[in-house]
């Protein structure tokens, strides 16, 4: 038993600790109004497009058993070894929240025998986690809209899935502030020859490389220390051996297929033969759509993908060449300069009367508008109509309708416009004209 003092120290701890998870946690983000419109604007645009390539929808659980990352990421990588949020269940399995949705795709494409026939396009899009050091664009709990096009080895595939990536970033209007950045990472026999020279380059200056970069040494994720951000690294990778001398013959003609066909469209890019991507499932093509701005000194990452094959073995399928891509919806809100059109909004007030209750012909008035796809807030106030008036402002109604009295024995409504200021009488039998006026989307 404790004792009083013992008690009541516990409880002013239990109490402190209570307080604090009273705040959000640290990078977590809350949503709403404009900023919850907008994400959602941008995820909807993804889709209208991505649809159209024949790109079905498909849903996850944000909660996998953790070796499945540990087995398609690698259990060497930085994923697994330092962001994932990983836990015991009650039933003692490791489980883990999602860090990236490819995986759990595969996964369920083989759980759910979607492989026997191909191919397969589907797309997802939902939260991410990652316990990574927030700051802009990157947050430990994180939207991503991804594609996934399953069993297609052909580079007019590649070609294909990043023209969608490009339509994609168009239609939003931020292609013209990214470029594309492309490379290959060869097949099986390439990386395999392309390794073991980066293996041979990095052992002789070990001791000048980041203590990040030699554990990644140490743990033979070789291609990783490419992909450092760290300054101490960079005068190194760049004199590393590059990856087109080790190329196979079959890697390096898929590649000029890949580069061909984007020219052919139109379509700019970059040759970056220092891009690895971060993730060690990737083999042969593999891209980034990147910030083009001068001022910012890290650029941020805004969609990338890349071939692989490999990873539908990993969770006991047979191996199976896919592409695909993610983009980092957060992170695509931050240069979105278009904004979504939104129905017109109405506030309808009843007037006090003293000889009738006028809020059933409000609520049916405010139920027709609805039905025609207005917005539509419902006084329920019984306060000063100035004050009223101030809630439509605050709401950002673009009218306001009064029902009093006069207007009900007039079988009629009085319309005030929020901007402009003018008001008009609209008899009931003429509501049903005015609805789809009023109903058009404002630009």
């Amino acid at each position: 038993m404790y004792s009083n003092a013992r008690r009541c120290f516990l409880n002013k701890y239990e109490f402190g600790r209570a307080l604090c998870t009273f705040r959000r946690v640290r990078g977590m983000k809350d949503l709403y109004g404009e900023v919850m419109d907008i994400q959602e604007f941008v995820s909807q645009t993804f889709q209208s497009i991505v649809t159209r390539y024949g790109f079905q929808k498909m849903q996850t659980p944000v909660l996998e058993y953790t070796n499945l990352y540990m087995r398609s990421l690698g259990a060497d990588s930085d994923i697994v070894n330092k962001e994932m949020y990983t836990f015991q269940d009650k039933s003692g399995d490791s489980v883990s929240l999602r860090p990236e949705g490819t995986a759990s795709v595969i996964r369920a494409l083989k759980d759910g025998n979607l492989v026997s026939k191909l191919p397969r396009k589907v797309f997802y899009d939902g939260k991410m986690y990652r316990y990574e050091r927030p700051q802009r664009g990157r947050f430990r709990e994180f939207q991503q809209f991804g594609v996934e096009y399953v069993g297609c080895r052909s580079p007019s595939v590649d070609v294909e899935v990043i023209v969608m990536a490009d339509r994609c970033l168009r239609a939003l209007d931020v292609r013209e502030r990214t470029e594309l950045h492309i490379n290959t990472l060869g097949d099986a026999e390439s990386r395999i020859r392309y390794k073991e020279a980066l293996r041979e380059y990095f052992s002789t200056r070990i001791r000048l490389l980041s203590s990040e970069s030699q554990l990644r040494f140490e743990r033979g994720n070789l291609l990783r220390i490419l992909d450092s951000k760290n300054d101490q690294d960079q005068d190194l990778i760049q004199c590393a051996p590059s990856f087109g001398q080790y190329l196979s013959c079959v890697a390096s003609e898929r590649f000029e297929g890949v580069q061909s066909g984007l020219q052919e469209l139109g379509i700019d890019f970059v040759h970056n033969t220092r891009l690895v991507r971060g993730l060690d499932y990737y083999c042969d093509t593999v891209f980034e759509f990147v910030e083009d701005d001068p001022s910012s000194h890290v650029k941020m990452a805004l969609l990338a993908g890349g071939c692989y094959e490999n990873l539908m073995e990993s969770v006991g399928g047979s191996k199976l060449i896919c592409i695909g891509w993610a983009a980092g919806i957060d992170r695509l809100c931050l240069l979105n300069k278009l904004r979504p059109s939104s129905p017109t909004s109405l506030f309808i007030i009843p007037l006090p009367s003293t000889t009738r209750n006028l809020f059933p012909k409000a609520f049916e008035i405010a139920e027709k508008l609805r039905e025609t796809g207005l917005i539509v807030h419902l006084s329920h106030g019984k306060g000063q109509l100035k004050k009223q008036i101030k809630t439509a402002d605050r709401l950002e109604c673009d009218y306001t309708i009064f029902l009093g009295d006069q207007e009900f024995e007039a079988a009629q409504v009085r319309v005030k416009n929020m901007q402009s200021g003018e008001q008009q009488t609209i008899a009931w039998s003429q509501l049903d004209q005015v609805y789809s006026q009023l109903a058009q989307p404002k630009r």
